[in-house]
């Protein structure tokens, strides 16, 4: 769907991410720490038995760089822990912690494009979400003439914020349907989820993918497609192994995959409901937002906001909706036009994927905000949780589908 806007000039046009060295990122510590690339971190060794290091990776995912790690110091993958994922075709430094392993071990080894940038003995593994933001540095090419006027313009509408919107990533790196696939599940269409995670080609990359799949739309055979199906795509395979013993249990198939997948799919639909409901808001108020009932004022941390601290006016935290949340009117109209009611979030046949739903800030700041016109370069921070690809739709759509 199209998302409103906050700011109403027309953006620069251009492409980001032609290349890792177009997409620079940076993680920031809670204590607001940057692991700074090429730079190695200082930090005092405490007594534990986790190693803490920073990650610097060239056109690796964190997990395929995770992954060729944990060989290379012959321990297994689950004694890695990282405190976010961070882009592929990028340049990246993060913070991440292994049990098991020494810090010579890590430092000596020789992996092509990945350094390490210091490592420090610790007494507890690093844990998700434990950073402040992350700063980005993104070169736009082939942007249209008068950039800088038009960017200028675009950053004093803006006033140093964003919306908070999910971006595209949070719904699948290609097919873009993991909400779709959630929704299926919320409604307790089981077979029709199983069958859209296992089928949808729409935005598939992969040609030999793409065959097997609209494939199976016609056969339903998972025999056959367990021949068809790509080893590279393994969730898929699960499935369809599952399915080729039991052909009608679609929640057993379901269930072969790792929580985490399933929690993917209900957590991405939570993102939708999220994006559709600040859109709405930012088109009815034209960029004015105000608080509404089951909302609240959230403080800041060295000026990121903390949800964790209520105050009398700050960044309005807004709803990711569970089964524990108290709807509004607004809410409660998107719900009846969506068919959902909030209890599905319990998700009774699957509890362990259960969500009570969180909180989210509308808005999140652009902190540091600076354009280099010369090489169309821009640099900015934000938030954990927050998307860089958000932020600069801003400044390089045309805004004739907000």
């Amino acid at each position: 769907m199209d998302l409103a806007y906050l700011s109403r000039t027309p953006g620069i046009g251009g492409a980001i991410k032609s290349a890792p060295e177009d997409f620079l990122v940076e993680e920031l510590a809670p204590d607001g720490t940057i692991f700074e690339f090429d730079r190695q971190t200082a930090h005092s060794d405490e007594p534990g038995p986790y190693l803490h290091f920073v990650l610097q990776k060239n056109n690796w995912s964190t997990s395929s760089a995770i992954s060729e790690i944990s060989k290379r110091l012959h321990t297994s993958q689950s004694n890695f822990n990282f405190a976010g994922s961070k882009d592929k075709l990028a340049i990246t430094t993060q913070l991440a912690s292994v049990r098991g392993s020494s810090k010579e071990a890590i430092l000596g080894m020789r992996i092509k494009d990945i350094s390490i940038n210091g490592v420090w003995s610790a007494l507890g593994r690093v844990q998700l979400g434990d950073l402040l933001g992350n700063r980005f540095t993104i070169r736009v090419r082939d942007a249209s003439d008068g950039a800088a006027d038009k960017v200028a313009a675009i950053a004093d509408e803006l006033g140093s914020r964003v919306p908070n919107y999910f971006g595209e990533q949070r719904f699948g790196s290609s097919r873009r349907n993991t909400h779709l696939v959630g929704e299926k599940l919320l409604k307790g269409e089981v077979e029709d989820a199983a069958i859209m995670y296992l089928c949808d080609s729409e935005g598939e990359m992969h040609a030999e993918a793409t065959l097997a799949r609209k494939e199976l739309v016609e056969t339903r055979d998972f025999v056959r497609a367990l021949q068809s199906f790509p080893r590279h795509l393994r969730l898929e395979r699960s499935m369809l192994a599952h399915l080729a013993k039991r052909p009608d249990d679609y929640s057993g198939a379901l269930c072969s995959l790792p929580r985490n997948i399933l929690l993917m799919f209900i957590h991405a639909y939570q993102s939708d409901l999220f994006n559709r409901l600040l859109s709405e808001r930012l088109i009815e108020g034209g960029g004015a937002l105000e608080l509404e009932e089951g909302e609240y004022f959230c403080g800041d941390t060295l000026g990121f906001p903390d949800l964790n601290k209520t105050e009398g006016e700050g960044w309005i935290s807004a709803k990711l909706i569970g089964y524990n949340t108290p709807l509004n009117r607004r809410e409660k109209a998107l719900f009846d036009t969506l068919g959902i009611q909030k209890d599905a979030f319990r998700m009774k046949a699957m509890p362990e994927i259960a969500s009570k739903g969180t909180y989210r800030t509308l808005l999140a700041p652009l902190k540091d905000f600076n354009f280099n016109g010369d090489t169309t370069t821009f640099s900015f921070a934000l938030p954990s949780g927050s998307y860089a690809t958000v932020a600069m739709r801003e400044f390089m759509d045309s805004k004739t589908g907000g």
